[in-house]
């Protein structure tokens, strides 16, 4: 003889199982929601003395760090980079790009980390300067890169 509730359960057991939402879902109310940047980036074709230029966009998720990373010229973020993201694993994190004289990207998207209190861009220009921008992550911009440094505008 069949044990049917037994049966019954390990049916609904499934339909349960099949139906759980992903921890990635987006559009369910109460669920993990993605947080989008919105970026452009625009590299004039003379950038960098026609050499690419590497930048990193910084998320730093504890206040304390946001005021130390804040100090760094690019020059300094870019020698101390690896030794910062491991004393702080869990309170940064880097979205690289290498890019070249005459890019233009068009609007690009970036997942944000819904624990950044602050983020900045820094990017590695033969020439001196400082070459960092503070950068609101709920705010899309377009990203200049000239000659000798970059501009960041909102983007419209």
């Amino acid at each position: 003889m069949t044990n049917w509730p037994n049966i019954a359960i390990l049916v609904a057991a499934g339909f349960t199982a099949g139906c759980a939402v992903p921890k990635h879902a987006t559009n369910v109310v109460g669920i993990h929601r993605e947080v989008k940047f919105f970026m452009q980036l625009n590299v004039t074709p003379t950038a960098n003395n026609n050499n690419p230029i590497p930048m990193d966009l910084v998320m730093v998720m504890d206040k304390k760090l946001i005021k130390e990373v804040g100090k760094l010229t690019a020059k300094d973020w870019f020698e101390r980079r690896v030794q910062i993201q491991r004393d702080y694993p869990n309170l940064t994190e880097v979205i690289p790009w290498e890019l070249v004289p005459g890019q233009h990207t068009g609007t690009i998207s970036i997942e944000v980390n819904q624990k950044a209190q602050g983020a900045f861009l820094f990017a590695r220009y033969l020439t001196p300067g400082d070459n960092r921008a503070a950068v609101d992550v709920r705010v899309p911009i377009v990203v200049n890169m000239l000659e000798e440094g970059f501009t960041v505008q909102p983007l419209k």
